[in-house]
């Protein structure tokens, strides 16, 4: 009788057959992460940016400026503790005196509250979103901060998804939860803002365009991020280039979606009332305007540098480096993590070009990926290993 050889058996990458040893781990990972996200849930971190935010949601039912000052104050008062109320409010001992005026002038003025709506109208997605969820009975604040929490808890379960077709459920569990117990992680999950939104997107669409291979699912998830953070525009270039260069797309579609791309974001800036580039900077390298509708801003090129100059010290303080060289062989060992490395990467570069500061909440999808590339260049190592002498 002739003798079948032994199956190798099935890559790792494949589906897996359910078993006690693998259900267990990632029954435990679920776990631990629901735990994680209830503790997030219950220590926000209060950002300022959230109020204007409220207020853009509110405009969805509500125009006046007055009406909408006072019902976003009255949560505030109602729903926050004293501490972040006294921070909101520009009572802050210790902080900056621009800081305290600016948030102590929007506390009171609506008009001047009304003024900084537009610089965070040009997240329309994510303010409609926080305004559908805060009519569920949440109010404005809880449903800010259920976004966020919700959003961690599902790039957490799309981590381990990814994650665990490359290594054995255990080793997925570590890679998995040591990434979303990260400061820079924790923090997407704590900030009532619209980045955790905009990165799960962000992320699922990297996820369905290089591991599942679904390209047109893939990009429509990408350009639907750019409206919920105009920040994604700079992933959608590196994107689009990349499947052009893999022969995904040809010329002529790709550079389509990249005009799509961009003109979605100057769409956005344009019909929210955006102040442009020169305010952003303003508020990111001078100071808290305190009427940023009524000034002239003036910033130079010798400014962005030294802007430049101080970001990068930023970075060096931050967990760019130790995520870079975790995830340093999915630029090298790794295969399919290799194009959404690079395209990460780029990311980074892009948006620090354009916005020298660095928020550790805003790379998120960097530090994601990192963490897929590091289990597959273990994967890429455990296979070229030589077998066992007997």
């Amino acid at each position: 009788m002739a003798v079948v050889p032994r199956s190798a058996g099935p890559h790792p990458s494949q589906r897996m057959t359910a078993s006690p040893v693998k259900i267990a781990p990632l029954v435990a990972y679920a776990v631990l992460l629901t735990l994680v996200s209830i503790h997030l849930y219950k220590n926000p971190a209060y950002d300022m940016d959230s109020i204007q935010y409220m207020g853009n949601a509110l405009l969805m039912e509500q125009t006046d400026p007055v009406i909408v000052h006072q019902r976003v104050y009255s949560e505030i008062n109602l729903r926050v503790p004293k501490v972040a109320r006294d921070q909101l409010m520009g009572h802050e001992s210790g902080a900056p005196e621009d800081h305290n005026r600016s948030r102590q002038e929007r506390a009171a003025n609506p008009y001047r509250f009304a003024e900084f709506l537009p610089l965070f109208a040009i997240r329309p997605l994510y303010n409609q979103t926080l305004w559908l969820v805060s009519k569920t009975g949440l109010g404005l604040v809880r449903a800010s901060i259920s976004i966020s929490v919700a959003s961690y808890f599902l790039l957490g379960i799309l981590l381990m998804v990814w994650v665990s077709r490359y290594v054995d459920a255990p080793l997925a569990l570590l890679i998995a939860f040591l990434s979303m117990i990260s400061p820079p992680l924790v923090e997407l999950g704590r900030d009532m803002t619209s980045d955790a939104l905009a990165t799960l997107f962000a992320f699922l669409s990297l996820y369905l365009i290089f591991e599942r291979k679904l390209l047109t699912a893939g990009l429509a998830v990408l350009l639907a991020s750019i409206y919920f953070r105009t920040d994604n525009v700079v992933l959608a270039g590196p994107v689009i280039l990349a499947c052009w260069l893999e022969r995904r797309l040809d010329f002529v579609k790709a550079s389509a979606l990249a005009v799509l791309a961009l003109t979605s974001a100057l769409t956005i800036d344009h019909f929210a009332g955006d102040y442009g580039i020169k305010m952003l900077y303003y508020r990111n390298f001078v100071g808290a305007p305190v009427a940023p509708g009524e000034m002239t801003v003036q910033f130079s090129f010798h400014d962005y540098l030294v802007a430049f100059r101080s970001g990068i010290t930023l970075v060096t303080g931050s967990f760019f480096i130790p995520f870079l060289l975790v995830g340093i062989g999915g630029f090298f060992a790794a295969k399919r993590m290799r194009s959404v490395a690079v395209v990460t990467f780029a990311y980074v570069l892009l948006h620090f070009v354009v916005l020298p500061n660095w928020q550790e909440r805003w790379f998120g999808v960097f530090y994601l990926a990192m963490a897929v590339a590091a289990a597959e260049t273990l994967q890429a190592y455990k296979w070229r290993q030589p077998p066992a002498a007997l």
